[in-house]
């Protein structure tokens, strides 16, 4: 017990101090305001007692489990389950304190269309949840609600529509700052597109601010991220869904940072623009991409009012959509098929320290599902460093967060299409990798192999000398991962193996660290799959800071 108390307390002497110090915590999806995924400085687990972790409470949910790391406050972890619950859970105790139905909640709100349900489209929440102090708040992906939810006894409190385009949805979990929820909307219609006599596309990706003012939630502002041509004909441009991870919250600026997903139509001008020019996605900057349509962006938004400051274009002009992958091809797929190098997840933000960051900058670090991995000034958004992490492919490449320390980023290579390529230390493989980068200049610091040629979709966690990752099955006959993953706990120095844990679901999220316990969920659903049943699990080291 001494020796966690010493630890702490030298823990809490070095901590940065740009850097929101909570203890108890896991703020939302991310950890912090900052998406950094980084344990706060009361957290125990290391190298020297990660031997000793045991599980210490399970729930179980059938048919789908649990992928949204979960908001831990107060010694309660509030997660949300592909069954369509929001839980609230003593996981000290393993007691649930209450449940609530998300899925009523979106059908007392309307009924799923048919086009929803042919969609894929689930009436649950994916998202992890935040709070005010009195009130969750949490996104779902049927109709793209935003629900306030009694943090005390789960009773909704207000619901508001921050899209209303039919197959609109929340992927991304929000954040909470200074009274202003912060989310993002994204849709179903990549999938949409494949459905017959569906007319693609029309949804266009937005940024949102909401308050609950007087018990009832409001729009504050909205930002678009395409503003449409004039004069041209045929399809809109549609896409650049915000996706995934968290809004990045940048106090000293005050901007919130988010990235965007790929087009999925063009106008004909557009589309001829790309046939006359040749363009195959080899020119940078596109000569066919207008500078105000921000898919694969990286942007920087006013908090207050959601002007744009700054945004930066990572990429061609990209138009995908699921029809581009059916035999034959269908109708909806545009004449130049794009390679889907999505954004699939938020900035992560690392305040500037002196020799560690370009020019002791701010720093903001994304990964693409082209396998690119970028550090860009958050002043400015100049790219400083470009660093390939991975192959490319359909569900990346880098595709659902990294974590950072003020040393390097840590990411997890997916590499579904299982193409070969070569680690830093020479060995080849086909199949994922977990990784880290120097946030100085970007480059490899180590690469280590997921364990027994699986599958990986992890996002990494950082806690003190460990980068707590995992396996998320075997890949499959059909590129997805099947069967059970595992638990893989790295050397953050070396990327060793600490030691690894079989666990008995499909595994397809993040971990949340607070004290000495790990908190994640197994199994998973969506449009493309059939469901994976799993729980909530919670792991614990056995030094008792009660």
């Amino acid at each position: 017990m001494l020796a966690v108390l010493f630890r702490i307390a030298a823990l809490l002497a070095t901590a940065h101090a740009a850097t929101p110090m909570l203890l108890g915590v896991w703020v939302g999806w991310g950890g912090s305001i900052h998406n950094r995924r980084m344990a706060g400085p009361d957290a125990v687990i290391a190298q020297e007692n990660v031997g000793l972790l045991v599980k210490t409470c399970e729930q179980r949910y059938e048919p789908a489990g649990v992928s949204a790391s979960p908001l831990v406050v107060d010694g309660v972890a509030y997660y949300p389950t592909w069954t369509g619950l929001l839980v609230a859970l003593d996981y000290k105790s393993c007691h649930v304190q209450w449940t609530a139905n998300i899925t009523q909640n979106i059908f007392d709100f309307a009924p799923l269309t048919d086009v929803q349900r042919a969609s894929g489209v689930n009436p649950v929440s994916r998202s992890s949840p935040v709070t005010d102090g009195d009130h969750l708040f949490i996104g779902t992906l049927a109709h793209a609600l935003v629900l306030a939810i009694d943090k005390e006894t789960g009773s909704l409190v207000s619901h508001l529509q921050v899209d209303n385009h039919p197959v609109a949805m929340i992927t991304q979990s929000p954040t909470w700052y200074a009274g202003q929820l912060l989310v993002g909307a994204s849709s179903f219609e990549v999938i949409s597109a494949s459905l017959t006599n569906y007319n693609c596309c029309d949804h266009v990706g937005s940024m949102n601010s909401v308050a609950l003012e007087d018990g009832n939630l409001r729009l504050q502002w909205k930002t678009m991220m395409m503003t449409q041509p004039q004069n041209l004909t045929g399809n809109p441009f549609s896409g650049a869904s915000v996706w995934g991870s968290s809004p990045v919250v940048d106090t000293s600026r005050g901007s919130v940072y988010i990235a965007t997903g790929n087009t999925h139509s063009v106008p004909d001008e557009i589309a001829a623009c790309q046939l006359a020019s040749n363009q195959n996605g080899t020119t940078f900057p596109d000569p066919c991409l207008p500078p105000d349509i921000y898919q694969e962006s990286v942007l920087a938004i006013d908090l207050k009012t959601g002007n744009i400051k700054w945004a930066r274009q990572l990429g061609v002009l990209d138009v995908w959509n699921l029809a581009c992958v059916l035999n034959p091809r269908g109708a909806e797929c545009p004449p130049v098929v794009g390679l889907d190098s999505d954004f699939g997840m938020g900035p992560t933000l690392v305040p500037g320290d002196g020799a560690k960051t370009p020019g002791g900058k701010d720093l903001i670090v994304i990964g693409q599902k082209n396998g690119n991995l970028y550090g860009i000034d958050a002043e400015s958004g100049e790219v400083l460093w470009l660093t390939k992490a991975s192959p490319a492919g359909l569900e990346g490449g880098l595709s659902w967060g990294v974590a950072a320390d003020d040393v390097a980023v840590y990411f997890t290579a997916i590499n579904n299409a299982r193409t070969p390529y070569a680690l830093v230390n020479g060995q080849t493989i086909q199949n994922a990798a977990f990784g880290a980068a120097a946030l100085l200049d970007g480059k490899i610091m180590w690469q280590t192999p997921s364990p027994n040629d699986t599958a990986s979709m992890i996002t990494p966690t950082v806690v003190n000398d460990v980068v707590v990752t995992g396996s998320t099955g075997k890949t499959g006959e059909n590129g997805f991962p099947q069967g059970s993953g595992s638990l893989v706990p790295l050397d953050k120095s070396t990327g060793e193996v600490v030691r690894e844990d079989q666990l008995a679901d499909f595994f397809k999220g993040g971990v949340a660290v607070v004290q000495n316990y790990l908190l994640f969920g197994t199994g998973y659903w969506s449009g493309l799959q059939p469901p994976f049943a799993g729980g909530f699990e919670v792991w614990r080291v056995d030094e008792e800071l009660d």
